[in-house]
């Protein structure tokens, strides 16, 4: 059996991510593709993202999510978001506000262009609030107050978007369980439809990676992060939430759709430097470098620096591993639709192993995460990155099933 079978038993449509790396300020925690707000710089790149939407083969299925990261999108003059979103509906067919189109947002400025986003496409807007404490954006390097970002989630909300979602960083430092609750209660009172809680990273070669090694006691520990993190989930659960993937919370009917899409390994048509697609078990990654990206796009040539080729024994496994992120965990009828094996066999050591510790729950229909799971959710998800199958015969190898 081919590879591509196994493609296209999954969701038969795909995402489009659009990096928009520009920012007026770069967080000391940071480590994404990013380069400063610059005029010349934005003109030379919104001229190559657009020659590479228009030179691009269209992806062999229906787009129905667009989404908008960074870098700060929000920081672009609307008229240039307006044209860029109008070339990929075009592109696509599909028309503006017909599909779910994400943009993420830094609420210290262009408060008055959110009731342009929407007449021109965008649907839901992803707000990066990170804390609702002035001491906290302070030491995160944020360059709004907890008031702004107040007033730019409600004038969100009175624009008429679809989703409004709100993002909140734990472990920020000098961050305590009581500051973090007080972000929580503040958050909710804005009526958000979603909500995004991520803890803190220290990155490689970042500011904060240099801070954290002069003074780690300045940042929360882990315990203290998993105390913030059982506290977002108990109160974002007990005002109506549900808890549908590992940092993400959604009232019902307001799941980021693109994400879902990530989770379920659908694929994804990706635009910009840095940006990371999808297609049918090929994944590949644009040049992260801004002057490399743009020359390759200048010269005619292929802005793609690495293109890798899954064969299905790791297209199984990461499947696996994307859906134990989310509440729904790996589903038995799924994996047997998509990949014709059974979960019981094809992941029987990780399920017995995961399963003793505590930190899985497996049943008749699939297997997923408990609450302790999920705040061990990367060893657990490691166990599950290399299935027991038989490559030769593509079908899954002998053992036990777990009862």
């Amino acid at each position: 059996m081919s590879a591509d079978r196994y493609a296209a038993a999954s969701d038969d449509t795909a995402g489009c991510y659009v990096h928009l790396p520009f920012c007026d300020r770069i967080c000391p925690y940071c480590d994404f593709a990013v380069v400063r707000h610059v005029k010349a710089r934005v003109d030379r790149y919104m001229s190559a993202l657009a020659r590479e939407i228009e030179t691009s083969p269209l992806p062999h299925k229906p787009v129905r999510t667009i989404f908008f990261g960074g870098g700060t999108p929000s920081a672009l003059e609307a008229s240039r978001l307006e044209r860029l979103l109008a070339q990929l509906f075009e592109r696509f067919g599909v028309a503006p506000g017909s599909i779910e189109c994400s943009l993420e947002a830094n609420p210290s400025r262009n408060v008055d262009d959110l009731p342009l986003w929407r007449r021109a496409g965008v649907t839901r807007i992803s707000i990066g609030v990170q804390s609702l404490d002035d001491g906290e954006l302070h030491r995160l390097g944020r360059d709004h107050s907890a008031s702004q970002a107040e007033v730019f989630a409600r004038a969100a909300r009175r624009s008429g978007f679809d989703s409004v979602s709100v993002d909140l960083i734990a472990g920020a430092p000098g961050q305590t369980l009581g500051s973090f609750t007080t972000t929580l209660d503040r958050a909710l009172s804005l009526e958000p439809d979603h909500v995004s809680v991520y803890g803190l990273t220290i990155e490689p070669s970042t500011p904060y990676a240099a801070w954290h090694s002069r003074e780690p006691a300045a940042f929360p520990d882990d315990d203290a992060v998993a105390d913030m993190l059982i506290e977002a989930d108990e109160r974002l659960s007990s005002a109506g939430f549900e808890h549908y993937e590992l940092s993400n919370f959604a009232r019902p009917g307001h799941r980021c759709e693109h994400n879902v899409g990530y989770w379920r390994q659908r694929d994804c048509i990706a635009y910009g430097m840095s940006a990371a697609g999808y297609d049918s078990g090929e994944r590949y990654r644009n040049e992260r470098d801004f002057d490399a990206y743009c020359a390759a796009i200048e010269t005619g040539s292929s802005p793609r620096a690495d293109v890798e080729r899954l064969d299905r024994g790791r297209r199984i496994g990461e499947a696996a591993m994307l859906a134990l992120r989310t509440a729904d965990g790996i589903s038995d009828a799924d994996f047997r639709k998509r990949f014709e094996i059974d979960i019981s066999v094809a992941f029987a050591a990780a399920i017995k192993k995961c399963s003793a510790r505590g930190l899985l729950e497996a049943d008749g229909y699939g297997a997923r995460l408990t609450a302790t799971g999920r705040l061990l959710a990367n060893d657990v998800c490691a166990e599950f990155l290399v299935p027991q199958i038989d490559e030769q015969s593509e079908r899954p190898s002998k053992g036990v099933p777990i009862a």
